[in-house]
């Protein structure tokens, strides 16, 4: 999810988390564009969260989990995924076929294949025939299926999550999360966004 550190989140990040204690969701997993200014808030106040961040690379976005520093933007795929990587990072590719947002080109995604650690097969904010094509590519790549709301309000939190076990770190983290199950929950925003497709096409 985004918080308002992030240039397209409304939220700060304390309400996130009141928000997270209240529907029963731990820890945090926070990922905005850019920066990791709202995940290190969190850690300072106590909060449980996985200090992620959504990097602009020179041909798309990918997600680094577990990161102790941020990431410059406009670096190139490669470049990016071996920063993840030098921090003991997870290399997280989110909404891949979602052309409506920054997604990886698919000629950097073929590059960077044997890197990428998690496919967001499950996106709050996607389309469902986005969300198949990108259980697709997980299943051919053969790694771990993530998913998440992307949630860039309140009212998103707890539309997608992750039912699994506590873990230590990135690479239990990775292991426990082959094991994990997606829970859906109706978005209002795909829901809104499903009818003026259907709207458009009368």
């Amino acid at each position: 999810m985004h918080s308002s550190a992030s240039f397209d989140g409304r939220v700060p990040p304390i309400e996130i988390a009141r928000r997270c204690r209240q529907l029963g969701l731990s820890p945090i997993v926070l990922t905005d564009h850019d920066t990791i200014d709202g995940a290190r808030s969190l850690m300072d106040a106590g909060e449980q969260v996985v200090v992620g961040q959504e990097i602009l690379t020179s041909e798309g976005e990918l997600i680094g989990l577990f990161l102790k520093e941020v990431v410059p933007k406009q670096l190139s795929p490669e470049e990016a995924t071996v920063a993840v990587k030098a921090q003991g990072g997870l290399v997280y590719l989110e909404h891949p076929y979602d052309t409506g947002r920054r997604n990886m080109r698919e000629e950097a995604i073929e590059r960077i294949a044997d890197q990428i650690d998690i496919v967001e097969v499950f996106n709050g904010r996607s389309q469902p025939e986005i969300n198949r094509r990108a259980e697709d590519l997980r299943s051919s790549l053969g790694v771990a299926a993530g998913a998440g709301s992307d949630a860039h309000t309140l009212a998103e939190i707890g539309s997608v999550y992750l039912e699994m076990e506590a873990f230590d770190g990135a690479q239990d983290f990775l292991h426990k999360l082959r094991g994990a199950r997606i829970v859906t929950r109706p978005n209002r925003w795909v829901m809104a966004a499903q009818r003026l497709l259907v709207n458009r096409r009368r």
